[in-house]
């Protein structure tokens, strides 16, 4: 019975290990339930390289048959495994089933040895380059051909090769158990057979070599492993494909019943009455044949004017009939006649090509109301299938990205154990070769032998280390001497001047306003320009060319060039000085192209946007890890526009008359490579029809069609994972990055600059305040009494408040206010009662939040509440502000130092309170009318009819004087209702409250609107303030807003 050993080391396949996969195989139907949890490793696939954790490979391992060391492939598959000296894996089918000798033949061991070889690999690599480049020439030497003779000839010894090392057929990897190896073989036979035939001139035996160029994707593990994974989801796409192409099939049919036939209406010349006008063919005979004279075009259309007999379908001009003659538009390719072009008709609205186009026919043709149908279809298919197939290749691709990242831990937790015991076991050999030495040596060489083995154990704790070194010591030294310059204490001095310059934050700052600057000054060129302007920009670019330098020569004398150019930022910048200089002095010499630097220098701010280089970072690192699929892309645009060259460019050579009356080539070819290049291109991004139509015009349908769909279908699928995997990419970037020394001290220059400032303003007003605050002190103290009885409530605040100034004081001076004076004070609790609405209840969106977070946040939060402020309306407490906090110490002070307390009479406060509680109820009932429920659906319904009363305005409503006179009521009632809305929130909210919600400073701006418009209807010289009516649409935003902020 075949075991399945745990992968512990490489052992050589012998006849032993032969005669026990025949006896497995022999044994295997018992077997079968003891192997069904085998699954193959991730890190052991064939074309993979094999795991370090083996260890170096052995002598007389590399290019020989060896035991499979995956249990999965030894024990089900029966195979053996060959490592060439890359480390890389070949596996091989043990048993000899058709033509396949036995892996100890001698023959099959050196065909084995040929084929696991990298040069062998090498060659055929390079074999198919070349004979890529050589598919995309046109017009090639004599001698060409017989390099082509050689690729073949290589090619068939390739095959050759391939079949006596793995056997025609011996399981999944024998010859024909691989299918790139059935493409292989069937075009290489394909071309020996049209070679020495003279069915070698057709452009159909041509195209077939072109599949040569997908021999490059086998020969790529990484491409081979892409490929497998695209199929995969392209197993997952089958539900989501079966339902387009039934939804497809479905509107083609619908379009069939609706539209067939109605794309030949065209408004042909029709005799009058009186007989005179009689159409003629050409031959002159007075019959009514259709020809292009007699059909209406519009200037400068190529195809004849569609019409319909339809109410609402396009109309003909006087003299013209709508008739259904001639053929269809776009050369008779647009139509809905039968079922293969209203399929291709709904192909086309499903990838939003050329959409317009169709709608115009349609509706010129059946009618306007037809419209609904290309709505629904263009939704259903551009919108819905489109999510659809990118949902299902994102969730394949992170399934994918998940399953092979749980693989790579468990292959790395298994590498780490056999590296383990590599590790014990080589400790192990090594301790006992030592001491079979020992007992060898004489007694004297104990000493040096012991020494020898701890020198031998610590060059094994340092082998990691030096394995990281890249470079030999000397190439270190030589930098070290060369590139770190310590030469004397005057340049030690130097580079300690040169450090504190450009770790200066000015000096960044200095060096990012030149950068801005030299955008500007080069985005000022432009032809043709003045001769002071270009002496201008020629300065300018001299200035910052030697602004740039010298700030390189800084940094390298600041940082020795080791160290400069360790940075790439830095490398960069000195390519930036390279090219500059370079154009200075290419400036003279004519013919020669100078260097175009704006999107360079451009990016030379990057280094000072922390995000900027972390999305730059994660771009360059998804693009190195998605290589593999960037370059299988590559790949499939090349072979497409290869492929289409042979397939179509004689026929858009010979059959070019049939495009243009002038036998002119279009400039969407396929005659040589570049313009099928720059066609499969634009196909790719999503204009294809017109080209179709060419196509289809010198090539046929049968070849253009299936053509096309290729590579849409095809192409789109491989962008689409591209975009995917780029996302997915993306989902890693982390906006909380560590901050660059260079965005740090221009953080900090900017920071010096507002404090200056700030500074600068502060000792300005400080003069002023000092100023003006010695006037009222002088003014205040004589007549302190009569002041504070003078002032308003607002003034004065609240009595809680103003007994806090008395209770929060300090106690070396009480003040003499008796307990029955604060109790009259308090008496009526209307007194303090001055905003009757809480910001907590209202509309008012982001009111004060700072402030009652930040007073709700601490312990003291009671002390600063406004205790008595809130209206019976209301039951959240209003937060003392941080400007209002200040105004309470700066008043406390004042009071503590001018010593008087605050004094008001009976009459006083009764009066103020008397008007404060009539005031409060009147904000108090029109927060209640503003507020509430039944209002606030009144409001939301006059906006909708507001906006619907847009949509009746239109160049025929001057013909309809009763629709006009009631449009111009109606706008007079909205603007009325709006402005007593207004004035409502103003009274309820006050004006600082309605004026900090953005919702209501639109509905302020539609109100202005809406008075406007009625402005200039009254005068014609103010007609254009008419116009800006139809702004009061945004009036819908506010309400609809409101209403989910308050479902939410």
């Amino acid at each position: 019975m075949l075991t399945s050993p745990e992968p512990k080391g490489l052992v050589p396949f012998t006849a032993e290990s032969l005669e026990l996969i025949k006896n497995h195989i022999a044994k295997k139907c018992n077997e079968e339930h003891e192997e069904e949890d085998l699954k193959p490793s991730w890190g052991l696939e064939a074309g993979k390289k094999l795991p370090f954790a083996y260890g170096t490979l052995p002598q007389g391992t590399v290019s020989e048959p060896l035991e499979d060391v995956d249990p999965y492939y030894y024990v089900k598959r029966n195979t053996f495994m060959v490592l060439n000296r890359n480390r890389v894996i070949f596996r091989f089918n043990a048993v000899s089933i058709l033509c396949t000798l036995s892996p100890l033949s001698s023959l099959r061991r050196a065909v084995i040895k040929v084929l696991v070889h990298p040069l062998f690999r090498l060659l055929i690599l390079i074999s198919v380059l070349t004979d890529s480049i050589l598919m995309c020439m046109s017009n090639l030497p004599e001698w060409i051909l017989a390099v082509e003779n050689t690729l073949l000839g290589i090619y068939t010894f390739e095959i050759l090769v391939k079949v006596i090392a793995r056997g025609i057929w011996a399981g999944s990897f024998s010859f024909l158990g691989d299918l790139w190896n059935w493409l292989d073989f069937s075009v290489t036979l394909f071309e020996l057979i049209t070679r020495s035939s003279p069915l070698s001139s057709l452009p159909m035996f041509k195209t077939i070599r072109t599949l040569r160029i997908l021999k490059i994707i086998p020969l790529n593990h990484g491409l081979q492993s892409i490929v497998v994974t695209l199929v995969q989801c392209l197993k997952k796409l089958l539900g989501a494909i079966a339902l387009a192409l039934f939804f497809l099939t479905v509107s083609s049919l619908f379009g069939m019943g609706l539209f067939m036939g109605n794309l030949k209406h065209k408004c042909v010349r029709w005799p009058q009455e009186d007989g005179n006008d009689v159409m003629y063919n050409g031959t002159g005979s007075q019959y009514h044949i259709l020809e292009r004279e007699n059909f209406y075009y519009m200037e400068g259309a190529r195809y004849a004017l569609l019409c319909g007999n339809k109410t609402d379908a396009g109309l003909c001009p006087e003299g013209y009939m709508c008739v259904k003659e001639g053929s269809n538009p776009d050369n008779g390719f647009t139509s809905f006649d039968n079922f293969g072009w209203a399929l291709l008709a709904m192909f086309r609205l499903m990838t939003q090509d050329y959409p317009e186009l169709l709608y115009h026919q349609i509706l010129y043709a059946s009618g306007k109301i037809y419209m609904i149908f290309f709505v629904l279809i263009s939704f259903w298919f551009a919108f819905y299938m489109a999510s659809l197939f990118l949902g299902i290749l994102t969730m394949a691709y992170e399934q994918e990205k998940q399953r092979a990242s749980e693989e790579s831990r468990d292959m790395d937790s298994k590498c780490h154990q056999t590296v383990k015991e590599f590790e014990e076991e080589h400790e192990g050999a090594e301790m006992e070769t030592t001491q079979i030495e020992m007992k060898k040596r004489s007694p004297t060489s104990i000493n040096t032998t012991l020494d020898i083995l701890e020198d031998t154990a610590l060059g094994h704790k340092e082998e990691p280390e030096t394995s990281r070194k890249e470079c030999p010591l000397c190439w270190y030294k030589f930098t070290k001497t060369c590139f770190i310059w310590k030469c004397s204490p005057c340049w030690i001095k130097l580079n300690e001047f040169a450090d504190r310059i450009i770790t200066h934050p000015l000096f960044d700052l200095f060096l990012v306003i030149c950068i801005i600057l030299n955008i500007c000054f080069l985005a000022l060129e432009h032809f043709p320009m003045s001769e002071e302007l270009m002496s201008l920009l020629a300065i300018g670019n001299l200035v910052f060319i030697g602004i740039y330098t010298i700030e390189m020569i800084l940094k390298i004398i600041a940082m020795h060039p080791y160290g400069y150019f360790q940075i790439s930022w830095h490398i960069f910048d000195s390519i930036l000085v390279v090219l500059g200089l370079t154009e200075m002095l290419l400036a003279d010499i004519e013919e020669i192209t100078v260097f175009i630097l704006v999107p360079l220098i451009f990016i030379k701010l990057g280094k000072y946007a922390p995000p900027f280089k972390n999305l730059m970072r994660i771009l360059g690192r998804a693009l190195v890890a998605l290589k593999d699929l960037v370059l299988l892309v590559s790949i499939f645009i090349y072979f497409s526009a290869v492929f289409g060259m042979k397939l179509f460019g004689r026929s858009y050579k010979d059959c070019v008359c049939h495009v243009d009356q002038d036998c002119q080539r279009q400039r969407w070819h396929m005659s040589d490579f570049l313009h099928a290049y720059v066609t499969v291109f634009r196909i790719l991004c999503g204009e294809w029809i017109e080209t179709l139509w060419e196509c289809m015009e010198v090539a046929g349908e049968a070849w253009c069609i299936p053509f096309y769909m290729m590579v849409i279908l095809i192409g789109n699928l491989l962008i689409l994972y591209l975009f995917v995997a780029l996302v997915s990419s993306f989902a890693s970037y982390d906006a909380t990055t560590e901050v660059s020394k260079e965005a740090k001290n221009l953080q900090l220059a900017v920071a010096w600059i507002k404090m200056v400032i700030n500074c600068v303003l502060l000792k300005i007003l400080c003069k002023e305040k000092t100023v003006s605050t010695e006037a009222t002190d002088q003014t205040c103290d004589p007549s302190v009494k009569e002041n504070i009885s003078g002032h308003t409530l607002s003034e004065l605040s609240n009595t809680q408040t103003f007994l806090r100034y008395k209770d929060q004081s300090s106690g070396t001076e009480k003040t003499p206010v008796t307990e029955s004076e604060s109790q009259s004070l308090i008496a009526s609790p209307s007194v303090s009662e001055t905003v009757p609405i809480a910001s907590g209840e209202s509309d008012i969106e982001n009111l004060d939040n700072k402030e009652t977070r930040s007073k709700s946040a601490n312990g003291s939060s009671k002390e600063k509440m406004k205790q008595s402020s809130s209206s019976e309306c209301s039951t959240v407490d209003i937060a003392i502000s941080e400007e209002e906090e200040m105004v309470y110490e700066h008043e406390k002070s004042k009071l503590h130092k001018n010593g008087y307390e605050r004094k008001s009479s009976a009459g006083q406060v009764s009066r103020e309170s008397r008007n404060g509680k009539i005031w409060r109820n009147i904000r108090k009932t029109c927060c209640k009318i503003v507020e509430n429920s039944w209002f606030e659906c009144f409001i939301g319904l006059v906006t909708l009819l507001c906006t619907g009363t847009l949509a009746l305005e239109d160049i025929y409503i001057d013909q309809r004087k009763t629709i006009k006179i009631f449009l111009e009521y109606g706008d007079m009632i909205f603007a009325y209702i709006f402005i007593l809305e207004m004035l409502l929130k103003w009274v309820a909210y006050g004006f600082k409250a309605y004026f900090s919600n953005n919702w209501y400073k639109l509905d302020f701006m539609v109100v202005i609107v809406l008075c406007l418009s009625l402005i200039g209807k009254t005068r014609e010289d103010l007609n254009p303030l008419a116009s800006i009516k139809f702004l009061r649409a945004l009036r819908v935003l506010s309400q609809f807003e409101r209403m989910k902020v308050r479902q939410i």
